[in-house]
């Protein structure tokens, strides 16, 4: 009797070691078949996940389905810190060589903070500031003006690949959009002469154009913004433009960084017909003259157009 009990109670405890060592198998994580996005997420980071290289392997056209060629992804750096593959956004996928906002998505309304590796910077030209970034007479200017000669070499402000290179006959004129390794994108617009083309692998520091005046602009200057996700960031909160560097190596980036968007949505505009003047705009609106004249840079006795835009908000 005392052998059966002895028996007994070995083979209970094998079956509760099988037990557990299942439970610990079936809560261990699991290799993921998901393959690791590519070089250009490396550094969007609101988590501290440290992967080793030799595990981002991957396979670019799955994350580039709008590509119609193989890109030659730079591979992910040591110590990149990335999010959790599940986690990132499906726009990440999105490569599209036409559109400078292909994302749709609205980053005033965020809830989480994101950081950014700013090392490696390179200004894009070293030459003064001649139109800033914020409200320029009626209307919005969402970059940075800095002056350029033309010709003047434009460089790349960090490694990553060209999305987009096109022309507009107004607006944009010739211009580069460069998806930065950081997770960040750069555009350099007004160029005289585009030296990349889509697809291609730049570093910080190289030449992507010539500095011009082509699109709608009044004189050589080089119009230099920074986006995350199509959502514009003042440039002013990560170079310093009087000393070509960075000010911080690490950006932070959350919804207050996009309160401007929300003061560009309360604008209003007045569009003048025949017969309008500035009195009776101001009496429609409720907005005095001299206001109307601050918002729109104008005079009291300054000649309406037919057309013409007034900012009355």
């Amino acid at each position: 009797m005392p052998n059966t009990l002895i028996l007994t109670f070995r083979a209970g405890l094998i079956l509760l070691l099988c037990f557990l060592a299942q439970t610990a198998t079936a809560s261990a994580p699991q290799n993921r078949k998901t393959n690791p996005p590519p070089s250009v997420l490396s550094s969007y980071s609101p988590l501290s996940i440290v992967l080793s290289p030799e595990a981002c392997t991957f396979n670019p056209l799955l994350y580039y389905p709008f590509a119609d060629r193989p890109l030659d992804i730079t591979p992910l750096v040591e110590n990149a810190q990335l999010l959790n593959f599940e986690d990132l956004l499906d726009e990440y996928a999105i490569w599209d060589e036409s559109l400078i906002n292909p994302y749709g998505v609205r980053l005033a309304d965020m809830t989480d903070t994101l950081k950014f590796d700013l090392r490696g910077y390179v200004p894009p030209t070293t030459k003064y500031v001649t139109s800033d970034f914020g409200f320029r007479r009626a209307q919005f200017h969402y970059g940075i003006d800095l002056k350029v000669h033309k010709g003047d070499s434009i460089f790349c402000a960090f490694d990553g690949q060209v999305r987009i290179t096109q022309i507009q006959r107004r607006g944009y004129g010739q211009y580069v959009v460069i998806r930065h390794n950081n997770g960040l994108e750069t555009l350099y617009a007004h160029l005289s002469k585009i030296l990349v083309k889509p697809g291609q692998t730049i570093k910080a520091g190289e030449v992507l154009g010539l500095g011009g005046s082509t699109g709608q602009s009044t004189g050589y200057h080089l119009h230099f913004e920074t986006r995350y996700l199509g959502n514009v960031i003042n440039p002013n909160e990560l170079y310093d433009f009087n000393t070509g560097s960075v000010k911080n190596e690490v950006f932070f980036l959350s919804a207050k960084n996009f309160d401007y968007v929300k003061e560009v949505e309360k604008i209003r505009f007045w569009t003048v017909s025949q017969g309008d003047s500035l009195s009776k705009i101001a009496s429609r609106t409720g907005v005095s003259i001299a206001r109307l004249c601050t918002l729109n840079n104008i005079k009291s006795t300054s000649i309406l157009r037919i057309g013409q835009k007034i900012r009355y908000s």
